[in-house]
This record gives structure tokens, sequence and C-alpha cells, in this order.
């Protein structure tokens, strides 16, 4: 796979007009704009998601989506949601639903594609971030996805390339910050990964792993104070 050049998420999933809290989410949008009707349902479904209240907003979403199955934005953002949820399964068959409707759609493509990606199905992954790469080669939303593939297959150098470059274009993109973290982290750069872990923390506070990985860190500077606040911020968002 070649350097890609274009992101969310995984990048990590994003959605249409709407920000998994605590996710920013950026790039082109994607999607047409439902009935009035279905906008408002997907208006209290994007605020029920910032509630963290998920249940209420999967129902919602999967009403519009069943009340009108060309709904993109619906089939998408449902994705989102059970993304961050960690139903990978779920959300890939909803991010396929919604590319057979909109097949040059970069959003819906690399939501496909980190799904694929948390899947560990690195090859159709890449595929499906390939496409996105020929549709919008400089978007910051693709280049996040692209890097955090190369982050899950080991390509650490080339992941640091691509998400130090979307942290640049977009200082407040949690995902890419987190990834980066991780990234240094694996190349054995802990004062810079820590660095970065803590600015990923703050744009994203309801994120465990940031803080979970900032309490290996401070256990390897033998810190134990540190860490064992990171691992107890970690334990308790988990609950």
């Amino acid at each position: 796979m070649g350097r890609g050049r274009e992101r969310g998420v995984q990048g990590e999933p994003f959605a249409s007009d709407e920000n998994i809290a605590p996710k920013v989410g950026t790039g082109p949008p994607a999607v047409e704009a439902a009935p009035n009707s279905q906008d408002k349902r997907l208006r209290q479904a994007r605020d029920l998601t910032v509630q963290r209240r998920f249940d209420e907003a999967v129902a919602l979403y999967k009403e519009v989506a069943q009340d009108d199955p060309l709904n993109v934005k619906a089939r998408n953002n449902l994705g989102v949601l059970y993304d961050e949820l960690g139903h990978h399964e779920l959300a890939l068959e909803q991010f396929e639903a919604a590319r057979a409707l909109d097949p040059n759609g970069v959003e819906v493509l690399v939501n496909l594609g980190s799904a694929l990606g948390s899947l560990l199905r690195f090859d159709d992954a890449e595929r499906e971030i390939s496409r996105a790469q020929m549709l919008a080669p400089e978007g910051v939303a693709v280049r996040c996805c692209f890097g955090i593939l190369c982050f899950r297959r080991g390509l650490y150098d080339q992941a640091e390339a691509e998400l130090r470059w979307v942290c640049e274009q977009d200082p407040e993109h949690g995902h890419a910050h987190f990834y980066l973290g991780e990234t240094l982290n694996r190349l054995g750069r802990m004062d810079q990964a820590l660095e970065i872990l803590e600015r990923a923390a703050r744009l994203q506070p309801h994120n465990h792993r940031a803080f979970y990985t900032m309490g290996i860190l401070y256990d390897r500077k033998n810190l134990r104070e540190e860490a064992v606040a990171m691992y107890r911020k970690a334990w308790d968002l988990q609950q």
C-alpha cells in the first residue's frame, strides 16, 4: 500500500453532522440531507449520543433507517455509533449498506475501512481506504484512517508520519493524537508519547485507553503514584 494522502476516526469512523462524544469529526460532508422530518430525528439521535444515551440513540437511528431505507446518513451514523461501542460487525453491516447507496462517499469509505481494520481485515480495509484516497487525496480523514491502519499493521514509522501530519492539520483531532501517542509508545519514545497522550486525553476525556497507556508509561518511568492515578482513571471510565 502506497503512502496515503488524505480522514475519523476509525481514521476512526466519523458521523455526518455529528461528533460521537468525545470525538472531533472532520472531513467533507458525504451525505445528502434527509427530509426535514428525518433530519429532526437524526439531530435528536445526535443529541442522545452526545449525552451518552447510546441505547436510545441506536434505537432512533434504526427507526430512521427502517422508515427511510435510502437514508445514507442514518446508516453511516448508526455504524459510527456501533463502532464506538465496540460492535464492529454491526458497524460493518451499516457501512456496507451505506456504501451500496453512496459508492463514492469518502466519509462512508473511510468509516468502512476503519471498521474493517478494527476486525483485522487489513487487505479489505486497504481497498476501501485506497478508494477514498483517489477521491480525496489531501483530506485529513483518509490520511488519519491510513495512519491508523499502518499502526495496526506494525508500520510505525509510516504511521507516525501520517498521524503527525493529521495532528498538524487539525490540532483538535483526538483520535489522531491518541494513535500518534500509541505509535510513539511502540517506537520506545516514552516522553513524546506521554506528551501526545496527555493531549489526546484532554481532547477525548472518555478514552480509557489513553489513560491506561499513560499508566504503563509512568510505570516504565518508575513514577508509581502517577501510574496508579492513570490506571484508576482508566478503570473508572470503563464502569
